[in-house]
């Protein structure tokens, strides 16, 4: 098995096996970027007018990630393009309405959505504050479509032949009209497209395949649906005691690294598609073989990995301000398994996970990759 800093030799990045140019060599990984790569929200904006549903899969939890959708809302008023969120909760969907569509912003209403979809998190509650912003000025409004399931959707969804996925595919396509365009935001394992996500057995081997949202888009919409994959570590090593790696031996972090920006770009069509996962690669897994273009159609690297920040929790005070809702939140926290605790341990636990904000690379998992840039050259 690789180690989780490999390929020194590897990473002089010149991509290879692509016909890219007659007659010509294919260009390295860094002139790929800097002749195609364009400025993130931009690139979204470019695929997201042009295609029915534009998906943007995230690791959950990165900052840079909530903070480029809260950047699109803007623009994707402008252009009559909504925006769809696994991380709001159906059940919650005229609240949001009348949030993003008052005069005032109303931030007691924002947090009980956030409480009702258990993600007491600032940055993805600044989505909502974005489209309300952008509401302001007037027709054409944009409209923020919470695609998450209830909570015990196994039990709501199951009787109706439904799945988590095909839930939130439902809601998508429900939503669309011919001339009405949608952003989908949504973890990356929802978002797949053409790529089926493997369910493995306990030695790695693949038993069957998912079927995930974007795979249901894809099928229903076919090339009108355009999945951009947002950069994140990837799984990697021992199935049963995964590691974290760098994609492609660090190749794209270290090409987009020497810009120092955020950088979107085309994958499928590009001599890029043709890089291949390697082994250990949990994506790997069920698909001998795969190369980046059978993964997304197009790519956001948004930062260096000592520069990727954890979106920031909700003051407990504000999150659940009354008995009521601290109850609920005690009963059921977003950090941990304890179930019903005290007030002491309640403040106890946001304190530590407030805490830990600062240390992405160790609360992640990250933290044996932090010499990558020694494998750069």
């Amino acid at each position: 098995m690789r180690t989780t800093i490999v390929g020194v030799a590897a990473v002089v990045m010149t991509v290879t096996g692509v016909p890219w140019l007659s007659g010509q060599p294919s260009p390295t990984v860094a002139e790929y970027l800097a002749k195609n790569g364009r400025p993130s929200v931009e690139y979204v904006m470019s695929k997201a007018s042009t295609h029915r549903v534009t998906i943007l899969g995230e690791a959950h939890w990165i900052k840079q990630d909530a903070d480029l959708v809260a950047a699109l809302v803007p623009g994707l008023r402008t252009a009559g393009i909504d925006l769809a969120a696994e991380v709001f909760p159906e059940s919650e969907q005229a609240r949001i309405d009348a949030l993003v569509g008052a005069a005032a912003w109303d931030e007691t209403s924002a947090n009980t959505v956030m409480r009702a979809a258990n993600w007491p998190y600032i940055e993805y509650r600044d989505i909502l504050h974005a489209a309300w912003a952008a509401n302001q000025a007037g027709e054409p409004r944009i409209r923020i479509l919470a695609l998450g399931p209830p909570s015990n959707w196994r039990d709501v969804l199951g009787p109706k032949g439904l799945t988590y996925d095909s839930f939130m595919a439902g809601r998508v396509s429900a939503h669309l009209t011919p001339t009405r365009r949608l952003v989908v935001y949504a973890g990356l394992h929802h978002a797949f497209t053409r790529y089926y996500q493997a369910e493995l057995s306990v030695t790695g081997k693949a038993r069957g395949y998912m079927d995930r949202m974007g795979n249901i888009l894809s099928r229903r919409y076919g090339e009108d649906v355009f999945l951009i994959a947002l950069h994140k570590p990837l799984w990697c090593g021992d199935p049963e005691k995964p590691s974290y790696c760098l994609p492609f031996s660090g190749r794209i972090d270290c090409a987009a690294a020497a810009s120092n920006r955020p950088v979107g770009f085309d994958v499928v069509g590009s001599p890029l598609a043709d890089l291949a996962f390697e082994a250990g690669d949990y994506y790997l897994r069920g698909h001998p073989g795969l190369r980046f273009g059978d993964y997304t159609d197009g790519y956001v690297w948004s930062a260096s990995l000592e520069a990727i920040r954890l979106v920031s929790v909700i003051p407990l005070e504000a999150y659940a301000p009354d008995a009521a809702s601290r109850a609920r939140v005690a009963h059921e926290n977003p950090f941990t398994n304890d179930a019903d605790v005290s007030e002491p341990r309640l403040r106890e636990i946001w304190a530590a996970e407030t805490a830990k904000r600062g240390n992405v690379l160790a609360s992640r998992g990250w933290a044996h990759l932090e010499g990558w840039k020694a494998a750069c050259r």
